[in-house]
């Protein structure tokens, strides 16, 4: 054996034995922490992942190396991790094993559910025909307040009165000056149910029977009903009979798994889970409340997979929770089950993505860890820094004060504009000529009759599109004919404004959580330099090996 070749396995313990003039591959080791390797393949992976917010604003090798530096972080928190004997943590062992449930339970469900669905150009149209897909109606109603009131029009229409003269007469909705007309087409999508099921089957020109909504009883007229062709709907309607058809036959699996497994559900324990969701103690935690041949559900289990599923609220009451569970933490229970039985549990690749999760959830516990109790953050800190920051949190859109003649035609704003442009003061033109006094109001603005209009921030509208969130060339300067809500306006700003600053209240919580955050990572990087100056002899990173990473890859 040649001295040169000891050397050389001396060197691939610590950085891959290869030829400085050779290029680095996969098994090239770029460093060691202790006895575990870093390769350039782990490099790669690693840097494959990095979002472009978190890459490195170096270059080269010196970027390479900051990259190597955190996957050699990792390899020293999770060293202190063990130390602390994080991974004995109950909580974090059940959120792995809930984890890797989860991903045994997607693989199978894409195999036994998935990849075995098929959706047919046949099925696709009798859904399109049966469900009365594309359907569209552009609809006037009459609003009553009672059900007799209702039929009363509908006699009277019979008796072959005009639609829309009994809406201006008699109907209670806002749009009765309308004649009822809603001004545009509705699909069903776009309707309430009631109102769907009592009008989408009638033909143009047909009459509603009356019809119970939370505003009384309408009686609505289709005015034009067109469809839109098939071929336009053909993807949305391939998503919901894949969705329809997905459902269906997730449900045959999983009553088959309930079957073969004997499964027995103890629902009189459903009150236990009820009251420890809604923060009561937890009477029964060891109790099971379903149990089936090879696994079970206890209590506890459930109050925990209830609280972690991000499905919006919790459960209101037991029938709720009995859904819940029935819907998201019974099948993925069973299927995982199912998964462990065919031993896919011990596949390299799901072991590898176990581990991997395992050592994601140590470090983020070992951060935890390191700052429990440690930072506090007062009020008077928050609102100091929201005092020193005060341009970042000015972001509201200012508050436009400016002055507005509407009218119904072009022609007539034309002739506004010239008598403004003349001399006379557009507020006066506002009080003898302006409809927007006889109009409905608008959110978040306010109308005066002198033709003083006010927008508040955050509220959208023409105006703000055509001035901008802040304005100061344009005070004074007539403008002219806009259209607006179908009318023509002419206008002009009154005053300069700029953005407004967001009230405090409304940003005192995300500053408290950035300033937490800070004093924890102050903390976390104090706790990470002590074990870089800790680990420093068992920490060796070739040099030579990166800079061959860098070129190769």
């Amino acid at each position: 054996m040649s001295w040169r070749f000891f050397v050389c396995n001396i060197f691939l313990a610590v950085a891959g034995c290869t030829s400085e003039n050779e290029p680095a591959t996969a098994e090239t080791v770029l460093a060691t922490v202790g006895g575990e390797v870093i390769t350039a393949l782990d490099l790669h992976r690693y840097e494959q992942t990095l979002p472009d917010y978190l890459r490195s604003k170096k270059e080269g090798v010196a970027a390479r190396g900051e990259n190597l530096q955190t996957l050699v972080d990792k390899e020293l928190m999770l060293r202190e991790a063990y130390k602390r004997g994080l991974d004995q943590l109950s909580g974090l062992s059940h959120t792995l094993s809930d984890m890797v449930n989860k991903r045994l339970a997607e693989e199978l469900s894409r195999e036994w559910i998935d990849v075995r669905l098929k959706v047919t150009e046949e099925e696709l149209r009798a859904a399109y025909e049966e469900h009365l897909l594309g359907w569209e109606i552009w609809p006037a109603h009459i609003l009553s307040a009672t059900e007799e009131d209702a039929w009363a029009i509908i006699g009277q229409l019979e008796a072959g009165a005009n639609f829309s003269e009994l809406a201006r007469q008699h109907s209670l909705a806002d749009d009765a000056d309308k004649g009822g007309n809603l001004g545009a087409f509705f699909d069903q999508t776009g309707a309430v149910p009631s109102l769907r099921d009592g009008t989408f089957h009638l033909e143009e020109g047909q009459v509603s029977k009356p019809i119970r909504t939370i505003d009384g009883y309408e009686v609505v007229k289709v005015l034009k009903k067109r469809r839109i062709p098939f071929e336009k709907l053909r993807a949305d309607i391939a998503e919901q009979v894949g969705q329809r058809k997905w459902a269906q036959r997730r449900r045959v699996v999983i009553d088959s798994l309930k079957e073969a497994r004997g499964l027995r559900y103890h629902r009189d324990r459903i009150h236990a889970v009820l009251a420890a969701l809604q923060g009561r103690a937890l009477d029964q935690p060891h109790a099971l409340l379903i149990e089936y041949e090879g696994g079970k559900i206890g209590v506890s289990d459930a109050v925990r997979r209830l609280r972690s599923l991000k499905k919006g609220a919790l459960p209101p009451d037991s029938a709720a929770a009995v859904l819940a569970i029935e819907r998201w933490i019974l099948p993925d229970s069973l299927l995982a089950l199912e998964a462990r039985m065919q031993g896919r549990h011990q596949r390299p690749a799901m072991v590898a993505w176990a581990e991997g999760q395992k050592q994601s959830l140590l470090v983020s516990q070992l951060r935890l860890d390191v700052v429990a109790g440690k930072v506090s953050v007062t009020e008077a800190e928050v609102r100091d820094y929201y005092e020193q920051h005060l341009e970042t949190y000015r972001s509201l859109p200012g508050v436009i004060e400016m002055t507005e003649v509407l009218v119904d035609t072009r022609a007539e704003a034309e002739e506004i504009l010239a008598r403004a442009r003349a001399g006379e003061r557009l507020a006066e033109l506002a009080q003898r000529h302006s409809v927007r006094p006889s109009m409905k109001p608008v959110g978040g603005h306010t109308f005066a009759d002198s033709g003083r209009v006010t927008i508040e921030s955050l509220y959208q509208s023409p105006y703000r599109t055509f001035f901008g969130d802040s304005n100061s060339k344009d005070v004074g300067v007539l403008q002219g004919p806009m259209e607006i809500q179908e009318k023509y306006s002419v206008f002009l700003l009154d005053q300069p404004y700029e953005m407004a600053l967001l009230p405090f209240k409304q940003v005192q919580r995300p500053i408290r959580v950035n300033i937490r955050k800070r004093r924890e990572g102050v903390l976390f990087d104090a706790l990470l330099d002590s074990l870089r100056q800790a680990y420093a002899g068992e920490v060796h990173i070739s040099q030579d090996a990166l800079s061959r990473y860098t070129t190769a890859f």
